[in-house]
């Protein structure tokens, strides 16, 4: 099983070549209508998109996955911070995206709302953010 972020948009965003080198690649590998119609439980908005780093996996960091794996930590962290310079292109003032994390296959398992969390593109703290599975984020700008 692999991380998959799921990524709630109400605008279109374009999908990634598949010879990209850009540092989050947006795409739609594994959506389809079943997978859309889980993710309802989740998102409120009326795109869906997959994103996956230029290594081909998932964006997924916290402080615990930080002590176990220092590296792989830091790098889903540069990913995140690419994925929010994007958003940052394409919201409008007051707009919002939702990133859904889960294993592949957990899209209609309830989430932990606990671990939720809203962060404002004008005002990161990349160590202030937790990215754990079967989580949603609100991205505003």
């Amino acid at each position: 099983m692999s991380i998959v972020n799921y990524l709630g948009c109400n605008f279109t965003l374009p999908i990634s070549d598949d010879d990209s080198d850009d540092k989050v690649l947006v795409g739609e590998w594994l959506i389809n209508d079943e997978i859309k119609q889980k993710l309802k439980k989740h998102l409120s908005t009326t795109q869906v998109y997959e994103i996956l780093t230029d290594g081909h996996i998932g964006i997924k960091f916290n402080d615990d996955y930080k002590m176990r794996h220092p590296r792989s930590n830091m790098e889903a962290q540069e990913s995140f911070l690419a994925l929010c310079r994007l958003l940052d292109s394409y919201l409008k003032e007051g707009d919002y995206c939702e990133l859904y994390i889960c294993w592949a296959g957990d899209e209609e398992e309830d989430r932990d709302v606990e671990l939720d969390q809203t962060i404002n593109l004008n005002n990161i703290n990349i160590n202030d953010i937790q990215i754990y599975e079967k989580t949603l984020l609100v991205i505003k700008k």
